[in-house]
Parts: structure tokens; sequence; C-alpha cells
């Protein structure tokens, strides 16, 4: 199975609601503030990156983005709003499945933790 990886952002828990939905259970995080985090290496099942636009270093999102492009994955830019990122991975085309316990597309943000 393929995996996402977050990057940026410190409270990702109605990101990790939101791809649970999706169907994504592999999920990796990098908050993307500090400098070490320039030197991670994005791992090899990364299907999708999201960065957390409100949340992140310049120089980490142009790193990966860099890094990403090579590989050929997938990047979505969010804020840290659970349902804007839901109506972001449907716009993407992500190839992620709701679950049969979908997400409601006329849901409020109130239906996803922040």
């Amino acid at each position: 199975m393929s995996s996402v990886l977050i990057v940026g952002g410190d409270q990702i828990d109605g990101i990790k609601h939101v791809l649970n939905k999706h169907g994504v259970d592999d999920i990796n995080h990098w908050p993307g503030r500090k400098t070490g985090d320039t030197h991670k290496v994005i791992p090899l099942d990364t299907s999708i990156i999201i960065f957390i636009t409100n949340w992140i270093s310049h120089s980490i999102t142009h790193k990966v983005k860099k890094d990403a492009i090579k590989r050929g994955i997938k990047l979505i830019y969010a804020t840290n709003d659970a349902t804007a990122l839901h109506h972001r991975l449907q716009q993407a085309d992500s190839g992620f499945v709701l679950k049969s316990d979908s997400v409601n597309t006329n849901s409020t943000s109130s239906d996803f933790p922040h």
C-alpha cells in the first residue's frame, strides 16, 4: 500500500482523520520547520505529499517539491483545515476511494476534528 507524507503543521489530527476516511492508514508527518527536516528523504512508497501551507518553511517546501517532481509524486497544498483537504483530495483525483462510512461532501468543518 502506498503512503501519504504530510509536510508542515503541528496538530494534524483532523488531517489524519480525513485521510483515514479516504482509506489511507500509512501516514508520515514531518513538521517542516526544523533545519534538519530538509535532509530527510521521502519514503519510497509515498504516493501523495500534502503541504500544510500555513505551517512550513520555504526551504523545506522547495526541497520536497523538487524531489517529489523528480519521482512523479502528486502534490497537494492545503491549510490545516480538514474539510478543505477533503475537497482538495477529491479535486486531485488522488486515487483514494472513500471507505463505506464516507465523508459527507456537504459537511461543515465541525464534522472533522481540527
